[in-house]
């Protein structure tokens, strides 16, 4: 047992090698989302604590300005990516004798890309971000956070190998070391320079570790890989001009509201939207489970692609509207807790940024079908869409409502774009989505809403507790979820393995009872 918790760490942060994906079994895959799900378990309190101590020691209009300040560089940031990292760690994994050219290409561009988004950021600040002088040396500073950014990217080399466990290690150290500053922060007192001198030099130590981890474990090829610049610019393309446009729906909101309101509703919004932000990462892994298989089965099963589609859709309900209820319920305490009075205002923009959370979990589901279906420019096309309504819900809304203007605009856009995206997926799949099992979630949530508000004058500690016995209970008593169903789908992932087992007749080798969807 002890030599077992002793080996953990090792096992955890081992890097790989070139090839380990191609082998993996399906308790691999498995295993590697549940590190995932470890880690940022791990990361996401420290994240809403930190939060709270900057919002506490910035007071709303500071808190605004840093968090627009980190919006507006966040928007030339992305300008490094173009969607590289994604076709480079698929071909790492496809390719496992030319990971080190991919690996290269991979560093090359990112390093050129950050170098030009990191001036055309230095020369955009003063023309387009309003607010002091303050302001604009905050984004200054914060601007060379871009330089971070190919190194973060180099970590896509352990994701290729399914070695989730080094990757966000570096995400889990970074997480505690920004909790430290905070802390200090909140004790001594800081402004908003401080805080993106103390980000950005945190930022450099973890783009150093992250370097070194990655030439311990890897090598980066570079002149090969410079050759593999114009075919990883090809097939990337419509991924980066999507990830651009998202990037800017997601982001643009809190520059705008600096811009068309003022520094105290940017806080106002931001205090709110940092709940959202760290939710992201749950249906990104609960897709992370489905992808491999519904990749694994799409030529040969079609029939068994659409139940698991249809499951997955189910599973979206199931994590997100919980958030929603919490919130829609609990929303004062918990602004209350963590922010304080000064911004009571935020209690009335979180639930219905936690609408956009639901909307966007069916996001994510249409995102991964895209590559699955080639579907990539409609993915580009409806992210512009998007971005359009977004900026312009944003110019209309925010004047008259400020930050609840802005949150209606997410909410807008989400459901827009994904409305786009996934409809036509199913189009393409021949699957009408069947409501029933989600109409059962949303009557589960409706109910654990209601104890919740009835609970709220116990505290908000007691009413969540009481809001999730109800919510977890209903999940079984209405058969929502059930432990045969769990087994089912890890067979699914099981297939990948062994694709004999994934032909087999269904019932051949499943316990009586599994859901036949899975």
């Amino acid at each position: 047992m002890l030599a077992s918790l002793r080996e953990l760490p090792r096992r955890l942060l081992h890097g790989g090698a070139a090839g380990d994906a191609g082998a993996a079994g399906g308790r691999h895959i498995a295993s590697n989302v549940v590190v995932q799900l470890i880690a940022r378990g791990i990361s996401m309190p420290i994240s809403i604590v930190t939060v709270s101590l900057a919002a506490r020691t910035l007071d709303p209009d500071g808190f605004g300005v840093w968090t627009a300040v980190g919006a507006f560089v966040g928007i030339f940031a992305v300008l490094t990516d173009l969607g590289f990292t994604t076709v480079a760690m698929q071909k790492m994994a496809a390719e496992p004798e030319r990971e080190s050219a991919w690996l290269g290409a991979l560093a090359g561009a990112r390093m050129a890309l950050s170098l030009v988004a990191l001036a055309v950021c230095a020369v955009a600040i003063p023309l387009f971000l309003d607010g002091d002088g303050q302001a604009h040396l905050a984004a200054w500073v914060m601007s060379l956070t871009i330089l971070a950014t190919g190194a973060n990217a180099l970590m896509a080399v352990f994701n290729s190998r399914l070695r989730a466990g080094l990757a966000l290690s570096f995400s889990v150290l970074q997480s505690f070391i920004w909790l430290g500053v905070c802390v200090v922060f909140y004790v001594v007192g800081a402004d908003v320079v401080d805080f993106a001198i103390a980000y950005v030099a945190m930022l450099c130590v973890i783009a150093g570790l992250q370097i070194r981890a990655t030439r311990r474990h890897a090598h980066i090829a570079w002149r090969a890989g410079r050759a593999l610049w114009g075919e990883m610019f090809k097939i990337a393309l419509p991924l980066g001009i999507a990830s651009v446009l998202i990037s800017v729906y997601y982001q643009i909101d809190a520059v705008l509201l600096l811009q068309l309101a003022d520094a105290e509703e940017a806080g106002i919004y931001g205090a709110a939207y940092r709940f959202l932000a760290p939710l992201l990462f749950i249906p990104a892994a609960v897709m992370s489970s489905f992808f491999p298989v519904l990749s694994a089965v799409q030529a040969r099963d079609p029939d068994r692609v659409r139940r698991l589609v249809q499951l997955a859709a189910d599973y979206m309900a199931v994590i997100s509207l919980p958030v929603l209820a919490v919130t829609i319920a609990l929303s004062d305490q918990i602004i209350d807790l963590l922010y304080g009075a000064e911004f009571a205002a935020s209690a009335e923009v979180l639930p219905v940024l936690m609408l956009a959370f639901v909307s966007i979990c069916y996001g994510t589901l249409a995102g991964f079908l895209a590559p699955l279906l080639n579907l990539h420019w409609r993915l580009a096309i409806y992210s512009g869409i998007g971005a359009a309504a977004n900026v312009a819900l944003n110019i209309v809304l925010i004047p008259r409502y400020g930050a609840l203007g802005s949150a209606w605009a997410t909410v807008a856009t989400e459901v827009l774009t994904m409305a786009l995206m996934l409809g036509t997926a199913l189009v393409a799949l021949r699957l009408p989505i069947g409501p029933w099992r989600i109409a059962r979630v949303v009557a589960v949530a409706a109910a654990m809403t209601g104890a919740m508000v009835a609970a709220a004058p116990l505290g908000l500690f007691p009413a969540g507790a009481l809001g999730g016995l109800v919510y977890a209970a209903g999940l079984f008593a209405l058969r929502i979820v059930t432990p045969d169903e769990l087994r089912a789908l890890r067979r699914e992932k099981a297939a990948v393995e062994d694709p004999a087992a994934a032909d087999a007749p269904a019932g051949a080798d499943a316990p009586a009872g599994d859901d036949p969807r899975a």
